[in-house]
């Protein structure tokens, strides 16, 4: 998560699930952004129709009340996907009318335990209701902060808001680890990545770099980088982040399990 827009979470998200879903463990991504950046990278149908958002996870918080449960996902490149739709929005207005509405994407989630080894959640750039559902429904956040002056401010305004949700909500919700993105071969992208560091925040994983070409053009063929580009040095970046992922969080690699 990270409120601010342009932080390459969707871009870590999407790419750091694919690399856990290659490495044998089962990943569910969640699209929790009416933008359906995340559905589309993958290249699957947004859904449409006067019933879509029933298809992502409004169904899971405001669907009707005897099935308050994630909708079937669809499969993409071995990962299962709840996607995402612009009608998804209607949760924002929505959900502060429910009894516990911003606990329901956590119950519907944790339901799940037997299926997945990780769910990820993409969620949008704001701090309205759908980030604050998405915060909630997690156990350990990823926080990507794109290289410069910018990135380094908004991350106040994440740890305050962790802060709040880890006292009213989730006392055991923390920053697992920080993600230096968008990082350049320049003195204010270097300086950033130590200025995070220096924060003690939170473990800070290897940068992802800036690379203009092989992102965007991933997406726009509807695949993860690994898959669109296996040799490009951005996916063995992803790579490396996705393993100190699993440091962080004590898990042994399923190839180590299996040798």
């Amino acid at each position: 998560m990270n409120h601010a827009g342009g932080a390459a979470k969707t871009t870590t998200a999407l790419n750091i699930g694919y690399a856990l879903s290659v490495a044998g463990y089962r990943v569910l991504l969640v699209d929790a952004d009416p933008q359906s950046n995340l559905t589309r990278w993958l290249g699957l149908t947004v859904p449409d129709g006067p019933d879509a958002k029933l298809d992502t996870l409004y169904a899971a918080v405001l669907g009707p009340a005897e099935s308050l449960a994630l909708p079937e996902p669809v499969r993409a490149h071995g990962m299962d996907v709840i996607r995402s739709c612009l009608d998804l929005a209607e949760v924002e207005p929505l959900l502060p009318g429910q009894v516990m509405g911003q606990m329901r994407l956590r119950a519907a989630i944790r339901t799940l335990d037997d299926r997945y080894d990780f769910v990820l959640i993409d969620p949008p750039p704001s701090l309205g209701q759908l980030a604050t559902l998405a915060v909630l429904a997690a156990d350990d956040l990823v926080v990507p902060v794109p290289a410069g002056n910018k990135g380094l401010e908004g991350l106040s305004g994440v740890t305050r808001m962790v802060a709040t949700f880890r006292q009213v909500a989730v006392p055991s919700l923390r920053i697992a680890m920080m993600v230096p993105t968008r990082v350049s071969n320049t003195n204010l992208s270097r300086e950033s990545v130590e200025a995070l560091r220096s924060a003690n925040v939170a473990p800070v994983s290897s940068p992802l770099t800036e690379r203009p070409s092989v992102y965007p053009n991933s997406q726009l063929h509807g695949q993860p980088v690994a898959v669109f580009d296996p040799r490009n040095a951005a996916a063995a970046e992803i790579q490396t982040v996705a393993r100190e992922l699993l440091e962080v969080l004590g898990e042994v690699p399923r190839a180590e399990t299996r040798s």
